[in-house]
């Protein structure tokens, strides 16, 4: 007959132990399982992207310490490519060199912050107050370094006493100019 002492116990504790290891495998291992999110759920070279949306947005653009643009949009959010926002309800201020203002109205655009490029469509709106007159088309870019204002598609500029349509149009904020392309249509009024 086995007698239980203290010598037969120590053995006997590692080997049943052993034995019930498939009963006690599982629940021990989900419970020491850390929670929450894991550090390494990314794929290894994979690049880490922010996604983000952001309410009532102003960018303002300067040159030589002077500004040369403020966009305003309702919304701002992330888009696939790195450095680019996508606006919606835009409505952006451009200075010309006299510091008259060129205020432009769109359903939606996009930003890049490192180019600072902007594309701005449906419904664009330009308004020239000073000069009173206003542009109509459905696709306009901006381009801050050049500070141009260029629209590869049909525009329509209104100004008093005079509507010019055109297939496209560039305006150059520094030196003023109008250049209109296409088949352009003109009609001048009198007084």
């Amino acid at each position: 007959m086995l007698t239980l002492n203290r010598r037969n116990l120590v053995w006997l504790i590692p080997v049943l132990m052993i034995i019930s290891f498939p009963l006690w495998r599982l629940p021990v291992s989900s419970f020491l399982t850390p929670r929450g999110t894991e550090e390494n759920s990314v794929e290894p070279g994979a690049e880490d992207q922010h996604d983000f949306l952001m309410q009532k947005v102003i960018i303002v653009q300067n040159q030589a310490g002077k500004k040369t643009a403020e966009i305003r949009a309702r919304q701002a959010y992330t888009s696939d490519k790195p450095d680019e926002f996508v606006l919606s309800s835009v409505d952006a201020d451009m200075f010309d060199e006299q510091g008259d203002l060129i205020n432009i109205i769109a359903e939606s655009g996009i930003y890049n912050i490192q180019t600072k490029h902007l594309i701005l469509n449906k419904k664009v709106v330009v308004n020239r107050v000073a000069q009173n007159q206003q542009l109509y088309t459905n696709l306009l870019h901006y381009y801050d370094d050049k500070r141009l204002i260029y629209s590869p598609v049909p525009t329509r500029m209104v100004a008093e006493q005079a509507e010019i349509n055109g297939s496209s149009l560039k305006y150059d904020i520094v030196s003023g100019q109008y250049l209109v392309g296409g088949r352009v249509y003109c009609l001048l009024g009198s007084d």
